[in-house]
């Protein structure tokens, strides 16, 4: 009887890929430090130019609509980048070029929302710019604090535990 892995790592590059965070954990953090000024910048111009859009937009009724507008993006987000989400919260994390190629992907598509949000602000009625820039600003609040993930000492170990509560 033959012993095949039909292409799978044996245990040892199991281990070995599981580890590969660790290879280059300052590049990882700044890479991550990175990332997450972009995100929050997204937020920050996403949030000023759609309050510039609309007036009044953060008072009263009209609060609701940017309040659901920048949840939907902040969710749609987490639900986009579920596998990096759970990499980091599963603690096996990913190899450092996998989670630039992750980065590099996300930042462009956040941009990209953003540009795209600015663009039909040119259009009346302004309600779907200011919509599309409330949810790209919940996006980059959710890639923000994505890579806070990345600063939390231990936090592998407290997600590994949690299981076990």
């Amino acid at each position: 009887m033959s012993n095949r892995n039909w292409g799978l790592p044996s245990r040892d590059e199991q281990r070995a890929i599981r580890d590969a965070k660790s290879i280059k954990p300052a590049l990882t953090l700044f890479v991550s430090a990175v990332f997450g000024v972009i995100g929050a910048g997204v937020a920050a111009v996403s949030f000023a130019e759609a309050r510039l859009g609309l007036a009044g937009l953060f008072h009263g009724p009209s609060l609701i609509g940017a309040v659901i507008a920048a949840g939907f993006g902040c969710w749609m987000y987490i639900w986009l980048a579920r596998p990096r989400f759970a990499a980091q919260l599963s603690g096996k994390g990913d190899a450092f070029a996998k989670l630039v190629r992750f980065y590099a992907k996300a930042a462009f598509s956040l941009g990209a929302v953003l540009l795209v949000a600015t663009l039909l602000g040119g259009l009346q009625p302004r309600l779907l710019s200011v919509l599309l820039l409330c949810a790209s600003g919940g996006a980059g609040a959710a890639a923000a604090f994505q890579t806070v993930l990345a600063f939390v000492p231990h936090y592998e170990e407290d997600a590994g535990n949690a299981g076990e509560r």
